[in-house]
């Protein structure tokens, strides 16, 4: 997930993309046959709608109820989008994409960057364009961008990448796309995750290719400052035999058919699992030694920290904690104290006490929701802006239930954080 920020209005540039008839032809290469990797997280849209709901600091549209409603302090029920079938949802830095059972997009929040793939009001959810003919199964949502997988193995983007300089461009050739555009050279890819500025793609072999901004080593590759336009192209990784990818906003995660989970990027709070503080950067796939005992099914990261989830529902909470973003009740481990930095951290992966069986985690900029087997769902870390839904403008420093008149005696069947608002998907009996 990612950190908010409000960026300046671009204009976008147009630009005719090469087809695939017009690329050079490669020599012929010996062919290997690439063995499919069993039990692969497969994506298939869910069956099950619910009504969505919304929490937390909307001031920028994040909530879709209007204009005039920029606070939500408990659950609040997006009435626009109740009779639309929704069965799952994603969460970015300020805007939000809702998929329908039909395999249609809606969207809301901020458009600055062309986020929403579609024109006209960003206060309330109206359909993504340019889908009619597609069928989404997965979408995810990082700052200034928005990715889509279909049911065909393609991957839909929209939007644009940033850097610490500004905007660095959605392609070589667009600074700023409008509309859903089919990113060329991916096929077969079965999972996706973005952080705030960078894109994972999984195919069905098991390779991970990434694309975006790479100044903290998030892509796993070195990307020259005077050619940084190159990262935007998706290239190979390098890892094998991968079941599932994660991110944080500036790190990224991989997860084998094991359940052996790796990690790469900014590593500054300890947040891709390696407690070394003199490491600041993993500039390639690196396995996480800390969590090798476990078998990890999802690996998810904020800013700043990170949050693990074992096969049998168990929490490892890992990075800047200073917020309580890791829900340990604690800031630094105890009897230990963390000369390194201004800010407070955990590097060690540590076992969130006293959480019932999970299901599913979803991490916002510096805050976590985690949703139990039984339909419930925890909050904690940063609470200034409500996003935690527990109604305090106070940081949450253990899980704390999730509780709100709408939503009494409702089981939530997804989640996702982010970066100053919540939403959850609920279903009534």
């Amino acid at each position: 997930m990612t950190p908010w920020k409000k960026a300046s209005s671009t204009a976008s540039k147009t630009t005719k993309h090469r087809s695939d008839e017009d690329q050079i032809t490669p020599p012929k290469k010996r062919v290997v046959k690439v063995k499919v990797i069993e039990h692969l997280p497969l994506a298939r849209i869910a069956s099950q709608p619910g009504r969505v709901y919304v929490f937390g600091t909307g001031d920028c549209a994040q909530l879709g109820l209007g204009e005039d409603m920029t606070v939500r302090k408990k659950p609040a029920n997006l009435a626009a989008l109740n009779d639309q079938h929704i069965v799952d949802i994603a969460a970015g830095g300020m805007h939000n994409m809702a998929l329908t059972k039909e395999g249609k997009l809606w969207s809301w929040g901020v458009n600055d960057q062309r986020t929403l793939g579609r024109s006209g009001d960003e206060y309330t959810p109206h359909p993504v364009e340019g889908l009619d003919d597609i069928k989404v199964v997965k979408v995810a949502c990082s700052d200034s961008l928005t990715v889509a997988l279909t049911d065909l193995g393609h991957v839909y983007t929209w939007g644009t990448i940033r850097s610490a300089e500004g905007i660095l461009g959605f392609s070589k050739e667009t600074e700023v796309q409008a509309l859903p555009t089919r990113v060329v050279g991916l096929k077969d890819i079965v999972d996706i995750a973005t952080g705030t500025d960078h894109v994972l793609a999984l195919d069905s072999t098991g390779s991970i290719y990434s694309w975006g901004n790479g100044q903290q080593m998030q892509l796993g590759r070195k990307i020259l400052s005077r050619r940084m336009l190159n990262g935007l192209t998706p290239e190979s990784v390098g890892a094998k035999d991968m079941a599932r990818v994660g991110a944080g906003s500036y790190h990224s995660f991989a997860i084998d058919k094991d359940g052996k989970a790796s990690a790469w990027g900014l590593n500054t709070y300890g947040q891709c699992g390696l407690d070394d503080a003199k490491v600041e950067n993993i500039p390639a796939v690196a396995p996480i030694k800390a969590l090798k005992n476990e078998h990890i099914v999802d690996i998810q990261g904020g800013e700043h920290h990170s949050i693990a989830l074992t096969e049998d529902g168990r929490l490892f909470g890992f990075g800047r904690s200073d917020s309580h973003q890791l829900g340990l009740g604690y800031t630094e481990l105890p009897g230990t104290e963390d000369s390194t930095s201004h800010k407070k951290a955990i590097r060690t992966p540590t076992l969130i006490a006293d959480l019932p069986p999970i299901e599913s985690i979803s991490v916002g900029g510096n805050h976590t929701l985690a949703l139990t087997r039984d339909g419930d769902v925890y909050a904690w870390g940063f609470g200034e802006m409500l996003a935690c839904g527990n109604g305090v403008e106070e940081d949450v420093e253990k899980p704390l239930k999730l509780h709100g008149q709408q939503i009494e005696g409702a089981k939530v069947i997804k989640i996702a954080a982010g970066g100053q608002h919540s939403v959850i998907l609920a279903v009534k009996p």
